[in-house]
């Protein structure tokens, strides 16, 4: 009597399954990596697009002889609102604040406060 031994040279369903699985909960994963890395660069994006908003409208006033005390404007969906008192003499407070809405809606800020010297009260 000869025993013959069989190789089992292919793959069960279960195996497959399984594997499917794995693969399934990986791409999940790397999908959802993918959309936070979207929202951290549209985030990083707009806080550098704010803050050069922010260094323009404070050269804006230094160098402005007439300007308003108070303001609001909007550059590429960034809205720029600011506010400049006297605080001495030859000596001037300037408060900007740039905000914007991310991808989620939700509403984000940055701020500058400067002081500039003038010639005049």
């Amino acid at each position: 009597m000869m025993n013959k031994i069989v190789e089992n040279d292919g793959f069960t369903v279960l195996e497959v399954m399984i594997a499917v699985i794995i693969l399934t909960l990986s791409l999940l994963l790397l999908l959802n990596m993918s959309m936070v890395a979207l929202d951290g660069n549209d985030w990083s994006n707009r806080a550098t697009m704010s803050t050069q908003l922010l260094q323009e409208k404070l050269e804006e006033l230094r160098t402005a002889a007439d300007f308003l005390n108070t303001g609001i404007d909007t550059v590429d969906n960034i809205q720029r609102s600011w506010t400049v008192t006297n605080t001495a003499n030859h000596l001037r407070r300037v408060d900007i604040t740039a905000s914007w809405r991310n991808r989620r809606g939700d509403l984000l800020s940055n701020n500058m406060t400067a002081y500039i010297r003038t010639d005049s009260i």
